[in-house]
């Protein structure tokens, strides 16, 4: 019986997971399905420090200059919106405010297509967001979106370690933080003992400890103030007041 050959989904994460980096991944995906634009934007790439954005794409340079330029970052909706959200959507159910309408007909007027599609990536204190540009007509690019759309969260979240990966190599400084370590230094951070977030969580206090305990470990093992402090610094959790943990 002859080898079993690698289906089309199976080739492409194979390619783009050969690829060097991800400014060789992202075409690889284009044109893959036909798209005319794709872009990877991580947002926090580095923990001890604030935000230093890598953004990669295949925009051309003439629309990525006068993006920069015009400091265009401050209100893209799709962006915006991209790093609050947590489920993928469709560029058409984003409410686009007044002060960005000339932002996006400055878009239009640059070849940006009409249609788009981002898939937020959250991972450990980091934002991602990896989004397509089509100028497919309404009715092809829902086609389009619908029959694909689980496959590209597949190579989304492919270019999105391979970012991680080239940013620090195998030494990636943002610890993993298991949920339930996240939510005990939540309500530590807001005052509970150990005895308040057991009955809370429906555990036995000697479990949360360990859970505190383990985090303090893995966030440089000083106190429990030093380690509230990295978390927030980090944010794995929200300052002092902040809401819960969307999962909670």
């Amino acid at each position: 019986m002859g080898v079993q050959q690698p289906n089309r989904v199976e080739k492409l994460l194979a390619d783009v997971g050969a690829a060097p980096t991800v400014e060789d991944a992202l075409p690889i995906f284009q044109r893959a399905y036909g798209l005319d634009f794709v872009t990877y934007h991580l947002a926090l790439t580095v923990a001890d420090v604030v935000d230093t954005p890598f953004v990669r794409t295949t925009y051309g340079p003439t629309w990525v200059s006068r993006y920069l330029l015009r400091d265009y970052v401050k209100i893209d909706p799709i962006l915006r919106e991209g790093l609050i959200r947590q489920i993928p959507f469709d560029w058409r159910e984003v409410e686009v405010p007044i002060n960005a309408r000339d932002f996006l007909l400055d878009a239009y007027n640059h070849g940006i297509g009409p249609n788009g599609y981002s898939i937020p990536i959250l991972d450990k204190a980091r934002r991602a967001l990896f989004s397509i540009n089509s100028h497919q007509s309404t009715y092809q690019w829902s086609e389009t979106v619908s029959r694909y759309r689980s496959e590209w969260a597949d190579v989304a979240f492919l270019i999105h370690h391979k970012a991680i990966f080239q940013l620090h190599g195998e030494h990636d400084p943002v610890p993993q933080l298991s949920s339930r370590e996240i939510e005990c230094l939540h309500w530590t951070a807001l005052g509970k003992d150990s005895i308040d977030i057991a009955v809370m969580l429906k555990l036995s206090e000697h479990t949360i400890r360990a859970y505190i305990k383990s985090a303090r470990h893995k966030l440089g093992g000083g106190s429990i103030t030093f380690t509230i402090a990295r978390a927030i610094q980090m944010r794995l959790i929200k300052p002092f007041g902040g809401a819960a943990p969307p999962y909670l």
